[in-house]
């Protein structure tokens, strides 16, 4: 009855240009520890109780996964790969299947690569304390302590007890204009959906074949056909390829009898999707040296070839990386994914 973690790092994080490309995605950088986000993720789950993991991963990223993983000494459960990019729904479906196969009791612990905690060990004892609900037929979610009203999540709204500090799903909402945000804050019912989900493998299969069975079926298709490729097993192609894309929230967790979620959850978790989180919480601001006259309110990521100097500016965030530099005011750092799309029209793919 072990946890078989299941790890999604298939993403592009566009909105961390110029570190992250489509060639070296986010969780393969040392954003804020002397690991990468992958290898943190993947470390915080190797304890007791936690089978190896199984990564699900674009196929480009084979390489960098196998060499990621031996610099941590970590042997992994599997690696699938992914020939195209099709939504959490499709995910969780060929972790439930893959995981079923080997372990028939098993939970999968169905999670992103790219997310950063703070406090692993309150994470992980959240994990431990929830699986007793799960494996007692409930898929839950992990609902985080909000902070801040921030319109950039999806929130949960608990209801009724189950146990300890798990609850039924009363709702979930949309990411929220601010006043709405400002109100969920308000009202301790609600939390951050951080897109975490423990399940136990059959129940995540019963209720996809109720709720999205064309999903479920193309997804098995696909794994029943994967061939082996170096550095993992490719799902196969020309049925991965028809597989729906959406959520797992759309497809299965809005209409399931078995939603619920733990909440609070007070783990200093950040999705480090802009670089202005990552300058909250970075411990080494500054890797190539920097130079500052008068310069107030301003950070920069170098790699080390490069030094910056800062005279007479405020309020920028500077990001140098090869032959990539970034430079944003601080209050404009969401439009980064404006640069990407100008890129891409402008047929420059090699900087992307």
């Amino acid at each position: 009855m072990a946890i078989h973690p299941v790890i999604m790092c298939g993403g592009a994080g566009t909105r961390l240009w110029p570190v992250s490309t489509q060639a070296h995605p986010k969780q393969f950088h040392r954003l804020v520890t002397d690991k990468t986000v992958f290898q943190d993720t993947v470390l915080r789950l190797g304890g007791d109780g936690f089978a190896p993991p199984v990564v699900i991963s674009n196929e480009r990223y084979a390489g960098l996964i196998g060499e990621q993983l031996a610099e941590i000494g970590v042997a992994p459960g599997a690696v699938l790969l992914e020939p195209v990019a099709r939504n959490t729904a499709a995910v969780a479906a060929v972790a439930a299947r893959h995981v079923a196969a080997i372990d028939p009791e098993g939970l999968c612990l169905l999670l992103p690569s790219d997310h950063f905690i703070g406090r692993p060990d309150v994470f992980v004892k959240a994990v431990l304390e929830a699986a007793s609900v799960a494996r007692s037929g409930f898929i839950t979610t992990f609902g985080i302590h909000p902070d801040r009203p921030d319109t950039g999540f999806g929130y949960i709204h608990r209801g009724e007890p189950i146990e300890g500090s798990v609850s039924r799903i009363a709702a979930f909402r949309e990411k929220p204009d601010l006043e709405t945000a400002e109100s969920y804050i308000a009202d301790p019912a609600f939390s951050w959906n951080a897109g975490i989900f423990l399940f136990p493998a059959t129940l995540m299969i019963s209720e996809l074949q109720a709720l999205a069975p064309d999903i479920l079926e193309t997804a098995t298709d696909a794994l029943n056909s994967a061939h082996e490729v170096e550095g993992g097993r490719l799902l196969d192609p020309a049925h991965f390829g028809t597989v729906r894309s959406t959520s797992i929230d759309y497809a299965v967790m809005e209409s399931t009898s078995h939603a619920a979620v733990y909440a609070p959850l007070d783990c200093q978790w950040n999705d480090i999707g802009t670089w202005t989180m990552i300058n909250e919480l970075r411990q080494n601001d500054d890797k190539g040296g920097t130079v500052n006259v008068d310069a107030t309110n301003c950070s920069v990521h170098s790699d080390a070839s490069h030094m910056v100097a800062l005279v007479g500016v405020e309020n920028l965030t500077v990001v140098i990386e090869g032959n990539r530099i970034l430079i944003a005011a601080k209050d404009h750092i969401q439009d980064i994914k404006n640069v990407v799309t100008a890129l891409r029209e402008s047929g420059r793919e090699d900087l992307l």
